[in-house]
């Protein structure tokens, strides 16, 4: 009896390190099986692409303004502090704000770079002239050193059209804008105009006295006239030819009203507040579409003349001129005045020329102290 006993005992202890082997092998299995799915997801020679942040690690970004400093980088002005984003002495061709109040810049020698929160991601060692952002997943761009439209999807760059695909009276043709309304993408070049949605480009015809006044008037090829510069307010795509400013609506072009003193469109704002640079050089012009309010201007500002222009969500219009960032109302009174040289703080050590300015929400309330 005992006997038995013993051998039931022995089989029961048996079966029980046998399927605690068997555990510990599948466990070990498991993890080594997720452990080679991780290395072939997260390969250490794979590219640097963009990281999920956590909400409120963008809560920073929220009513600020960037500048761009030449030789210094770009700095954030927020509740009178200012910080270093990206020191680099690096020439900067274009500086945005997407739609979650992270910041994009294409830098030469630098590439692509997007920043939000506390974390700074190179999207592409490309520049491009310009960014239209979609979204942060639908991005165009101008490739003006391959003459082409790239487009980025959150994974990849990718060109889209060649400036010869874009048919018409130049042979060389250049593509010259492009900016985004949330729907369109609208892409300039020196043979004319195009409109893309849904995939399909579409030739988009000039407003009839662009096309009698404009730049191409006595040219014998007929060469179509084309917007310079284009921007998008409430009213739709703002489009801006030697002739003057002009509204895409769905009826068809309308006149923006914006002076036609040679004054140059440069930014839009809400309530159709629009704001550029008056014929002197040394003016801002402040007006509202469609609006019969005579325009208003600033003060003469300093000689070094205006380098860029903004407006933020309570009308305030940001102007960059030489070292000096002002600040004024929509009738062109000056709020405020700040110089990079004058702060005793990070940026006292990076005086230098402000050649970009962009407002994320209602920008700060106030400027650095001097």
């Amino acid at each position: 009896m005992r006997k038995r006993e013993d051998r039931r005992r022995g089989h029961s202890g048996l079966r029980f390190s046998l399927g605690l082997t068997v555990i510990l092998l599948g466990l070990f299995a498991t993890i080594s099986s997720s452990q080679a799915r991780s290395k072939r997801k997260y390969p250490a020679t794979a590219p640097v692409v963009e990281q999920q942040v956590p909400a409120e690690a963008s809560k920073g970004q929220v009513d600020a303004a960037y500048i761009f400093v030449k030789g210094a980088g770009i700095l954030r002005l927020q509740d009178g502090v200012v910080s270093t984003v990206l020191a680099t002495p690096a020439a900067l061709r274009d500086l945005q704000i997407d739609s979650q109040g992270a910041l994009w810049a294409s830098l030469h020698g630098v590439g692509v770079v997007r920043h939000l929160g506390d974390q700074m991601v190179t999207l592409t060692q490309d520049s491009f002239a310009k960014l239209a952002i979609r979204s942060p997943t639908d991005v165009w761009t101008i490739n003006d050193s391959h003459g082409s439209v790239v487009h980025y999807d959150g994974h990849r760059w990718k060109t889209v059209r060649t400036r010869n695909s874009l048919a018409g009276t130049f042979e060389d043709n250049r593509l010259l804008d492009i900016v985004t309304d949330g729907r369109a993408v609208w892409v300039s070049s020196w043979n004319g105009l195009w409109r893309v949605l849904g995939g399909r480009w579409t030739r988009v015809e000039p407003p009839p006295t662009a096309v009698a006044n404009g730049e191409a008037e006595n040219d014998a090829q007929a060469a179509p006239a084309f917007p310079l510069t284009m921007l998008v307010s409430k009213p739709g795509l703002l489009a801006c030819y030697l002739s003057g400013c002009y509204v895409s609506a769905e009826s068809g072009w309308q006149p923006s009203h914006w002076p036609a003193d040679k004054a140059r469109l440069q930014c839009a704002g809400p309530e159709n507040l629009v704001a550029g640079t008056g014929a002197d050089g040394r003016t801002v012009v402040i007006t509202h579409l469609g609006g019969s309010d005579k325009a208003n201007h600033s003060e003469s500002l300093p000689p070094t003349g205006i380098n860029d222009i903004a407006i933020d969500t309570t009308g305030r219009v940001w102007v960059a001129t030489g070292a000096e960032l002002i600040v004024l109302d929509a009738s062109g009174r000056t709020l405020q005045r700040w110089k990079t040289g004058e702060d005793s703080g990070q940026a006292g050590e990076q005086a230098g020329v402000i050649e970009r300015v962009v407002i994320a929400g209602a920008g700060p309330a106030k400027l650095p102290t001097r």
